[in-house]
């Protein structure tokens, strides 16, 4: 099989897809936040001189000062937000076709990423300011740009490492996040060092042959590492674990969610993907204190703090009822064989969630050092995520149907996040609501009235509970060929 046998394939695939409607408005959504991102980028990287000349900084100096930040924000941005290069890999395994051409397409589907044509226009924004605003050479502003967008290029490959190969990105983080915690702390200015390494790129044009030979080392690298994983062992066996014993008889006073209450606990204690959003619950639980500690004060008092409640209080209920039920998509098949009821798995995963919210809640409440208004409104807004923000979640898993490795195998190709830009156009409302509430309420409400009003709202969301599920229950068993589907 050739490789253009194997795009054709990818194509008949997509074409071949379903849920046309639903492809069409995501389609869209993602389009208007890609343009979004794109336009801010492109405007950054051709105003970086000139926010350096208003700071009374000499335009080069200052821009060869803040490039690191361009660099760090797209390599920030594409690791939460690339998706890695996949294709369907075992049927390909049986066939006769080379690992070396199923390599070089899944890379050459990677170096055709949107993030790398972003890359592109930050690279003629350069140019361009360099040509006319600064009357440089053409060819001494091209090889400065072209260098530097070769620079951000290498991302799409760093990006792979760090999220497959241990050996690689452990060591990486390790020693990123040291450099960041020192000049957090002002003991050493990142920049005042980073700068001479781009200020080498516009004086010595030649270095363009550095910067190349980086992205074919990291190039290399990643064809090395899925040619070598890249087997129908690796993607089929399944590493055995040992785990612990958990006596969980106290959940029987849940009656028939019981069952469905101690499997979940162990998914979340059992497997690392699942411990992570545990970890990362406790790490949203800070999240309020990048606005209160702001020392404009700004921030508080506006529906920011609102927003600050949503992640402190509904961090886990973000992370893990969105995925609902993808965190059982592999073995989802087999459980929709069962006579299992619908209702009461959705319920368990529902407790869940409520229970994960009011933890957090009550970890929250060192934010009453802020002033009573703070706490008062962190606590109102969990409410809110229980009484609404719950059943929204649950309604957001029905359409995500992203298939999660509990294990986080680093396989070849393998989907190792299940964070994309459809979770995140799908979660908009489950943000923006409460603020638009809050916004309206405290307009023509005192705030102790306004705030009372508030945990009203979600305390008729718990009420309600009946109806909610009634919905729910019915959306999940409509979606359930498309979700089955989805997971094989």
């Amino acid at each position: 099989m050739t490789f253009k046998q194997l795009a054709n394939l990818e194509w008949k695939g997509i074409k071949r897809k379903g849920g046309m409607a639903q492809s069409i408005i995501m389609a869209i959504g993602k389009g208007y936040f890609g343009l979004g991102y794109l336009i801010i980028m492109t405007l950054i990287s051709a105003d970086l001189f000139e926010m350096a000349a208003e700071e009374g900084i000499d335009p080069f100096q200052g821009f060869f000062k803040y490039a690191v930040y361009l660099w760090l924000g797209d390599l920030v941005i594409r690791y939460f937000f690339q998706k890695m290069p996949t294709t369907l890999i075992k049927p390909l395994l049986i066939q006769n076709v080379r690992k070396k051409t199923i390599v070089n397409y899944c890379l050459t589907k990677s170096a055709l990423s949107f993030f790398n044509f972003v890359n592109l226009f930050m690279g003629g924004a350069i140019l361009l300011t360099l040509t006319l605003s600064y009357k440089v050479g053409f060819v001494t502003g091209f090889l400065f740009a072209f260098s530097f967008t070769i620079f951000l290029w290498a991302n799409n490959f760093l990006v792979q490492l760090l999220n497959h190969v241990n050996k690689f990105a452990v060591p990486f983080l390790v020693v990123f996040a040291g450099v960041l915690a020192l000049d957090y702390f002002k003991y050493v200015e990142v920049t005042a060092y980073t700068k001479f390494f781009f200020e080498a790129l516009y004086n010595y044009p030649f270095l363009i042959v550095v910067v190349a030979a980086y992205l074919i080392v990291l190039l290399v690298a990643c064809y090395r590492f899925y040619f070598k994983n890249l087997s129908l062992d690796s993607t089929v066996v399944v590493k055995k674990e040992t785990y612990k014993y958990y006596d969980l008889n106290f959940l029987n006073r849940f009656g028939k969610l019981a069952p469905f209450l101690k499997l979940d606990l162990k998914l979340l204690t059992r497997n690392k993907r699942t411990r992570t959003v545990l970890y990362m619950s406790l790490a949203f639980l800070l999240y309020g204190l990048f606005f209160l500690l702001n020392p404009s004060g700004a921030f508080e008092g506006s529906t920011f703090v609102i927003l600050s409640g949503i992640m402190v209080t509904g961090g886990f209920m973000l992370m893990f009822g969105q995925y609902v039920p993808s965190w059982d998509s592999s073995y989802y098949p087999l459980m929709m064989t069962q006579n299992i009821p619908y209702r009461k798995y959705l319920e368990s995963k529902w407790l869940i969630m409520v229970l994960g919210t009011l933890v957090s809640m009550i970890l929250a409440s060192f934010y009453i050092y802020f002033g009573w208004n703070v706490y008062i409104t962190i606590i109102a807004v969990g409410f809110y995520n229980i009484g609404w923000n719950c059943y929204l979640s649950l309604i957001i898993g029905a359409y995500v149907r992203t298939k999660i490795d509990l294990t986080s195998n680093k396989n070849a190709f393998g989907d190792t996040k299940a964070f994309n830009i459809k979770t995140m156009l799908l979660s908009i409302p489950t943000v923006l609501a409460p603020m638009i509430v809050y916004f309206i309420l405290t307009t023509f409400l005192k705030f102790e009235i306004a705030i009372i009003v508030f945990i009203a709202i979600g305390l008729i969301g718990i009420l309600l509970k009946k109806f909610m599920f009634d919905l729910i229950e019915k959306l999940y068993k409509k979606q359930k060929y498309t979700t089955l589907k989805a997971y094989k």
